[in-house]
């Protein structure tokens, strides 16, 4: 799958000069910004509908332009400003000079307000480490904004308004009842061209985007661009069901956003604390795809796949290990891994959670004691440039060529016709066959050879991620 690619929309110029220039479509970083959290206590009231609105009755139902009127109101642009510099005081073409220049990155955002006096959601990726926040609202009044709270895991930031009051808010409503099919509109910001709608349909609903943390996301057909980060999803009701969080690289008609119900769950500890404390195993794991379940020997397609275990981590001292299969937790059978990632989003550290995996066909049942969640929960990779395996003159064993890496051998290149096609990609780093580490490329090569004709299974790092993989038999 092409990655993500965040829909900020930024602009370079130099530290105190005159206007910016050199503008490109990068994305705000998701650092934390050094905030101040003082105007995060006052009460707020925020419009939700308790239950889903009853469908309109035959002939009154809301036109579009009704709809866009009523939604334009509570939407607002959001630009931050962050310096930065090159260390080492390297000329490049954005530092022609060297000596590590300051300069300003400027990125523009949407969000929406979500109570009279001055709270504004947008995503967290917009915020980034802004030492300047602004905030538009649809009228053209500005106001200087303060981060309340962040959720990097599930990319949302919560601001406050500095002198705002009696604003009009956003009512919101509830991503459960959507359907394939829905009409939504997306009302942001694109490129910083200013207020603009784009209508679609929902296209599919709980899409896992694989290595991220949130597994749910909204996919919509409704344009989603650099600039409509943190806007809001309306549904046909001028409700928020959803924000605008990323975009599918090199696709078109594919966006995603965060669904309503997610965020509105964690909203309360999100003003009241500043931040999202979530407990942890310190494992990561992926879905069991119908292949990975005959490899593995499972009954049927089922649970949530280890793929790395944290050293030191809960899990670790438990005694789990990649290629281990949780299939229930607290009772309740885990069919895929998004259920598993939904049940460690809702558990607070110190939590108690009984689980049951399976490991080389057997069931085995374990309680494990949470730990605080670090920011991201994700280890940073470990892939480094690899050198080519060089000395075989002879074709390679299902027509893979691997090169040494840090860790295991890293994929050089795949024969079209070889079983693997399709599979494994250029640039994964194997760690395991079959259960055991991979020490090189030398290694991975004579284990290749030796299989002959039956299933492998694979452990793999790619893109920073770690993963199974299963490659048929030839």
């Amino acid at each position: 799958m092409r990655p993500l690619r965040a829909a900020a929309w930024a602009c370079v110029g130099w530290l105190g000069a005159a206007p910016l220039a050199a503008c490109d479509n990068r994305a705000a970083a998701l650092v934390p910004p050094a905030a101040s959290r003082e105007e995060a206590s006052a009460p707020c009231s925020i419009p939700r509908e308790e239950a889903p609105p009853a469908p309109p009755a035959a002939g009154a139902t809301m036109t579009l332009p009704a709809l866009i009127d009523g939604a334009r109101p509570v939407v607002v642009t959001v630009t931050t400003l962050r310096a930065t510099s090159l260390p080492g005081g390297r000329a490049t073409p954005v530092y022609p000079f060297g000596g590590g220049v300051p300069r300003v990155e400027r990125a523009i955002g949407s969000g929406f307000v979500i109570a009279t006096e001055g709270l504004v959601l947008t995503s967290d990726h917009v915020v980034g480490d802004a030492f300047g926040i602004e905030v538009q609202l649809s009228d053209e009044r500005a106001f200087e904004a303060t981060v309340v709270g962040r959720d990097p895991m599930l990319d949302v930031a919560l601001l406050k308004l500095r002198g705002a009051g009696s604003l009009r808010a956003a009512s919101l409503g509830s991503s459960a009842p959507i359907r394939l099919g829905d009409d939504v509109i997306v009302i942001g910001n694109p490129f910083g061209l200013g207020p603009t709608v784009t209508r679609g349909i929902i296209s599919a609903t709980s899409r896992p985007m694989g290595a991220g943390s949130l597994d749910g996301f909204l996919q919509t057909d409704a344009a989603i661009n650099p600039g409509n980060s943190g806007g809001p999803l309306f549904n046909a009701a001028g409700q928020v069901i959803g924000i605008a969080t990323a975009i599918h690289e090199g696709g078109r008609g594919i966006s995603f956003a965060v669904p309503i119900d997610e965020v509105l769950e964690i909203l309360p500890e999100l003003r009241e604390t500043g931040r999202v404390d979530r407990g942890r195993i310190g494992i990561s794991f992926q879905e069991v795809t119908s292949q990975l379940a005959r490899v593995l020997r499972l009954p049927v397609r089922m649970g949530a796949l280890i793929t790395e275990v944290e050293p030191e981590g809960p899990g670790s001292r438990l005694g789990f290990k990649p290629g281990d299969v949780i299939t229930s937790v607290e009772g309740h059978r885990v069919d895929h891994a998004r259920e598993l990632a939904r049940a460690l989003r809702r558990s607070k550290p110190g939590d108690e959670v009984k689980l049951t995996y399976k490991r080389d066909g057997a069931d085995r049942r374990a309680t494990v004691k949470l730990e605080r969640s670090a920011r991201h929960d994700a280890w940073p990779s470990r892939r480094a440039p690899a050198d080519r395996a060089h000395g075989d003159a002879e074709e390679p064993p299902l027509g893979v060529l691997a090169g040494d890496a840090l860790e295991g051998a890293r994929i050089e290149s795949i024969a079209p016709q070889s079983p693997a096609a399709g599979h494994l990609e250029v640039g994964d780093v194997v760690l395991d066959l079959n259960g055991a580490p991979v020490r090189d490329a030398a290694d991975l090569t004579a284990r290749l050879r030796a299989v002959g004709r039956q299933d492998l299974l694979l452990r793999v790092r790619r893109n920073g991620a770690t993963r199974y993989l299963a490659v048929p038999a030839r």
